[in-house]
């Protein structure tokens, strides 16, 4: 393990199609409206400038546009990470509880950070996933690593500025979307 000082950007999707005017069709396939192209092309100018060494997404479309005008700007190819999709059924008895469901989503994607930060230690990560995985990761955070987080919810195409010593968090930043 490493103590190299690495930062994860985790941004929540731009603007997608409604999900009430996409029924019937497979939501993995749900894209950007109007408004969330324009986000993912503002967001694009502006995390060009901070030394991105790696980008990850969630399948799902609406995810990987958002960082395509990114990884465009920068060369970049976009790893896709299950682990940052929705999940459509949790392979665990729940009784319908969603509080299971919000601790598995957190410790998948946990597990997903936690060997970013061993491969690409010291590096400058972007990390795209959905509304309902970040605040099971930032809740699974702030009590493994004690941070002081007021709200883990972030609007469309806000993201989290987190800074990891090792595998601790030590920052976290919240930065507005475009």
């Amino acid at each position: 393990m490493t103590d190299a000082a690495t930062s994860i950007q985790l941004l929540r999707h731009a603007k997608a199609q409604r999900r009430d005017r996409w029924w019937g069709k497979p939501d993995r396939d749900r894209p950007l409206t109007k408004i969330g192209t324009a986000q993912s092309k503002s967001l694009a100018v502006d995390l060009s400038t901070q030394g991105i060494t790696r980008i990850l997404t969630s399948p799902y479309a609406r995810c990987v546009q958002t960082v395509e005008p990114l990884a465009d700007r920068l060369g970049m190819e976009i790893g896709l990470a299950e682990a940052l999709g929705e999940a459509p059924s949790v392979p665990l008895l729940d009784a319908g509880d969603t509080w299971v469901t919000s601790a598995w989503l957190g410790g998948r994607a946990l597990a997903l950070v936690d060997q970013v930060i061993i491969d690409d230690a010291g590096g400058h990560i972007l990390m795209c996933s959905h509304g309902d995985i970040f605040p099971s990761l930032m809740a699974t955070l702030a009590g493994r690593d004690g941070l002081e987080i007021g709200d883990v919810h972030l609007k469309k195409g806000a993201r989290f500025r987190l800074q990891f010593k090792g595998q601790k968090c030590v920052s976290v930043e919240v930065v507005p979307p475009p």
